[in-house]
């Protein structure tokens, strides 16, 4: 059986453990949804919700971040995101004319216990809830996912920034659907760009949490084994938790943390020149931050992301910037520099100011605002067409399986949903400079699966590796050091003797000629 650490330095518990606490929680919220099922999950008409009426309520429980240190200003924009996209939906009065959408919004806080604790109040609320749109972290999109399940509540939930590869497990989630990509979505894109700077050997840093680490050993699999390019990868598994966050271990050289993330790091360089980071953003920051301490920023390593866009980052702090820059991030794809999402962007930034939120400093929102707009308009498709077909809104597997059968352009690009709930996405290759995100290239999945990067006059690539070095890192080093197979070392050991041998062979040759010349 599988276990997940608590953190760098707490205990582990059984994946089979933590389902039966889960169970047991889902039982007690049950019986409490039960309880209020007289008041809270019928119309104030006294008419049972399944059955259409003019002006009926739909209630959706938004859940996003805006507590934690990386994604809070973001959550604020996701959180106008989706009362932008209620807005539009009640605003179309020729889409689902009879009822009317409303919102529940809760903290996740990006956090289990709080997660738990949201997800419990949003459904044994005052009001009865048909989804649960958002949601900004896996470990709480996974509990959201068990207890809304087929043979728990069976509602449908929507998210719109989880990325565990567990989450595509339609038996445990059958009625869970995303508008992000999951984390082994990318791994294609990853090959790809292998491939264009033919990097055959990469290392792969990941946070010792179960679905990161199920996911990392997944895309290690597929790396080596794919028919496009084969690549060998090195797999390090690191501890970085919330309470070394909240503690400052990354910035602690003494702490247990960052030591064992130095070793770590001083066991790739021997090995690789490129290191793929899986984590959250505060994972990909702390590892990014220990190799500029280490020197890595020297023109000689790359270091590829998923996501890490996402973050709040600090480009006041010179070290950050220093730390960051040259970095390789992969996100979904979407030109923010078009017209509708510059549009999308100022009507956000409207509801942000009218609510008194926290803004931002950037001048277009985040992605994964389009995504919160994007998964509202998903469940209130997919509920539109269940209802034209006569399937009951209370089926939430059953809308769910409907999303797979939707495609369309919206707010965060093209949508196409799969088989398994999972979006099907264009990446987005993009580079860090001067501590701002560059577009640099994009890599096509859903039209023909190739990575295409912007290139200037010379055929060059607009990517600024860390230490801005002329040219892209080498897998096998500059100087061949990480390539050399114990015969490449004895050839050249012997080479080095024949050399020498040579020369002390001329040596003595001229000595002979020498004296013989004198005599």
């Amino acid at each position: 059986v599988s276990t997940q650490s608590t953190g760098g330095h707490g205990c582990s518990v059984t994946m089979r453990e933590r389902l039966l606490r889960m169970r047991l929680s889902s039982l007690y919220l049950l019986l409490l949804g039960f309880i209020k099922q007289g008041s809270s999950h019928i119309e104030g008409n006294g008419t049972y919700s399944g059955i259409p009426k003019p002006t009926t309520n739909i209630y959706l429980a938004v859940l996003t971040d805006i507590t934690s240190i990386h994604y809070s200003t973001g959550g604020y924009e996701n959180l106008a995101a989706a009362r932008l996209a209620i807005r539009d939906i009640n605003a179309d009065t020729s889409f689902l004319p009879e009822y009317y959408f409303d919102m529940v919004f809760k903290d996740d806080g990006c956090e289990e216990e709080a997660g738990l604790k949201a997800i419990n109040d949003a459904y044994n609320g005052e009001k009865k809830i048909s989804a649960l749109i958002g949601i900004s972290c896996s470990v709480v999109c996974d509990l959201a996912g068990y207890l809304c399940a087929d043979d728990q509540w069976n509602i449908p939930v929507v998210s719109h920034s989880c990325s565990s590869d567990n989450l595509s497990d339609t038996g445990t989630f059958p009625t869970f659907a995303r508008l992000s990509l999951s984390v082994y979505k990318y791994v294609d894109s990853i090959i790809d760009l292998c491939n264009e700077f033919q990097w055959h050997k990469v290392g792969l840093m990941v946070n010792n949490i179960e679905w990161y680490v199920k996911t990392a050993n997944k895309m290690k699999t597929t790396m080596s084994t794919n028919s496009r390019y084969k690549i060998d990868v090195y797999l390090e598994k690191f501890y970085f938790d919330n309470e070394d966050e909240k503690s400052g271990a990354a910035d602690n050289e003494d702490s247990d943390t960052y030591r064992l993330m130095v070793e770590q790091l001083n066991r790739l360089k021997k090995k690789v020149r490129v290191i793929i980071i899986v984590g959250y953003a505060r994972d990909i920051l702390f590892v990014l931050k220990t190799a500029n301490k280490l020197g890595m920023n020297n023109g000689h390593f790359a270091f590829i992301t998923q996501e890490f866009i996402q973050a709040e980052l600090d480009k006041s702090d010179s070290q950050l910037v220093e730390s960051i820059n040259g970095v390789i991030d992969l996100e979904p794809f979407q030109n923010k520099s078009d017209v509708n999402y510059i549009s999308f962007s100022t009507s956000v930034k409207e509801i942000v100011e009218e609510q008194g939120y926290k803004k931002t400093d950037k001048d277009v929102v985040n992605l994964v605002a389009a995504q919160m707009y994007d998964a509202v308009w998903l469940y209130a498709k997919a509920l539109d067409l269940a209802l034209e077909q006569g399937i009951s809104m209370e089926d939430g597997e059953a809308l769910v399986k409907i999303m797979s059968k939707l495609e369309w352009t919206g707010k965060s690009g093209e949508i196409v949903i799969d088989e398994f709930g999972d979006r099907m996405g264009n990446v987005q290759i993009m580079n860090i400079q001067d501590g701002d995100f560059q577009h640099v290239g994009t890599w096509w999945m859903s039209r023909r699966k190739q990575l295409d990067l912007a290139r200037d006059s010379q055929n060059k690539t607009q990517i600024i590796w860390p230490g801005n070095p002329e040219s892209e890192p080498v897998a096998c080093g500059r100087q061949y050091e990480l390539c050399q197979s114990e015969s490449d070392a004895i050839a050249k050991i012997t080479l080095m003797a024949l050399v020498c041998m040579a020369f002390l062979f001329g040596l003595l040759v001229r000595l002979y000629l020498y004296n013989r010349t004198n005599k």
